[in-house]
């Protein structure tokens, strides 16, 4: 820390100087001759005397001024101190070279090195090796137009902690060897830089929130309306079926119009359980039993390279759900996770768990205003070892109709998002490529479940204590 017992000290006359000053004018008035003295008339004495009054009151206010600019001295010398070396800002002179000449204490401490070790080290030495192009052009802009330049790059202090430095300089000529010098203001700006960042992510997830919201508001209305005009078409469809026989040209092309308009309504449902406006009914339900009652069917439709394994404790947490729901949870993802696998064998695991709210990731986590309330949350998760998520492609995962395969309607993630959303959950996903890819949801706990595993640690414990009262009286 730097204080102002740094400030270099005074020298103050020694005792020795003085002796050998006074010595000196006592050697000077002895050479003197007697006979000038002697010569002289009282007049002429009373008048030298004068003199010597005088030129002894001048000295004396000599000394006064002279004493008056010393001090005048010192605290225009602690002044420059607290201005250059205690500056809120560190202060560095560079040769043409990149040498460092001169270095105040700021500059020392914000590089972790004492200020002495600065003096000759090229300046290059303390940026980020990813940051020295930053570094040369600036220089080179600056000796060759002579005008002041500014960057912004990142330099590493003597622990090798990277932190970010505004960088202000100017070139100037050196007032002794009249060589070209750069005399540099640095300024730490990491705080800034790190605000900018989290400002950055903040506008990012309040684009998402407003496109989710826009997103909600035109596809429910779209949803809802499609719905209406086709529950038209399919009564429509239907009573056209009852008057033609069976087995004509007209009902088997009504029948093939009555599949394509079934299927558009299942699309229109996939997209209103997406924005959470499906009306079903929620109970308490065994999260591992729900999976392992829909694993035969989803078994079914595996294909024969993948090798799948689950992870379903019994009994398994309670959650209020709707077991359809669930399903379309596994189908979705587990459907994903094959599909990632491609044409070569590969293995998907399906395990269900409790977890505490503080092992749940912040990061690559949707809903991203999502936040956890509740201390535990059942977690369902599916991974694989497929070809893995490229980063940029995360954030759009959940959005409907997004898809990097051929094939498929890219709802069934946008679907899985939708029912998690409306339990009040949220799904994480962990991935990379090459490496395969993870995909959690957590579903809050039942409440009476949540009571239950509260209560069971007294539970326990009072048996412990009725166990040891009955094993003393035994």
């Amino acid at each position: 820390m730097k204080t102002k017992d740094d400030r270099p000290e005074q020298a103050a006359p020694s005792a020795s100087s003085r002796q050998a000053l006074r010595r000196r004018a006592e050697e000077k008035a002895m050479s003197l001759e007697p006979q000038e003295l002697e010569s002289l008339s009282p007049e002429e004495t009373r008048q030298t005397l004068h003199e010597l009054r005088v030129h002894q009151i001048e000295l004396e206010m000599q000394n006064d001024e002279l004493r008056r600019r010393q001090v005048e001295l010192d605290a225009a010398r602690a002044r420059y101190f607290d201005l250059y070396d205690l500056a809120p800002v560190g202060y560095v002179t560079l040769s043409e070279q990149g040498l460092i000449l001169e270095a105040n204490l700021t500059a020392a401490t914000l590089l972790g090195v004492a200020r002495v070790a600065l003096v000759k080290q090229p300046f290059h030495r303390f940026i980020l090796k990813e940051d020295h192009d930053i570094y040369y052009l600036h220089c080179k802009q600056l000796f060759e137009t002579g005008a002041p330049q500014v960057c912004e790059m990142r330099m590493l202090r003597a622990d090798a902690t990277p932190f970010w430095v505004r960088m202000e300089a100017a070139v100037t000529q050196d007032g002794e060897s009249r060589a070209t010098i750069c005399r540099a203001v640095m300024s730490d700006i990491t705080a800034r830089k790190r605000m900018e960042a989290e400002k950055a992510e903040l506008e990012a997830q309040n684009r998402q929130l407003q496109k989710a919201k826009s997103l909600s508001i035109m596809a429910g209305a779209i949803a809802h309306h499609f719905n209406n005009q086709l529950g038209v078409v399919i009564g429509n469809l239907d009573l056209a079926m009852m008057e033609l026989s069976q087995g004509s040209r007209p009902h088997a092309n009504i029948t093939a119009a009555m599949k394509a308009s079934n299927k558009a309504a299942e699309i229109s449902g996939l997209m209103l359980t997406y924005l959470g406006q499906s009306f079903d009914k929620y109970e308490p339900l065994d999260l591992s039993e729900t999976c392992r009652w829909s694993l035969p069917m989803l078994r079914a439709t595996m294909p024969k390279d993948v090798v799948m394994e689950t992870d379903l404790p019994s009994p398994g947490p309670v959650i209020s759900t709707n077991a359809n729901h669930i399903q379309q949870v596994l189908t979705n993802l587990l459907t994903n996770a094959w599909e990632a696998a491609g044409e070569g064998r590969g293995s998907t695991r399906l395990s269900v768990k409790m977890v505490s709210r503080a092992d749940i990731p912040a990061t690559h986590r949707f809903p991203q205003n999502w936040q956890p309330q509740d201390a535990a949350y059942a977690s369902l998760e599916v991974t694989d070892e497929g070809c893995g998520i490229a980063e940029q492609d995360i954030e759009m995962l959940f959005d409907p109709f997004f898809t990097s395969k051929f094939t498929g309607r890219g709802m069934g993630l946008a679907v899985v998002l939708g029912i998690v959303r409306k339990h009040s959950g949220a799904i994480t996903v962990e991935s990379k490529p090459g490496r395969g890819s993870a995909f959690r949801v957590y579903f809050p706990m039942y409440a009476e479940e949540v009571d239950k595993a509260a209560q069971a640690p007294e539970r326990r414990r009072s048996q412990d204590v009725a166990g040891r009262r009955r094993g003393g009286i035994a």
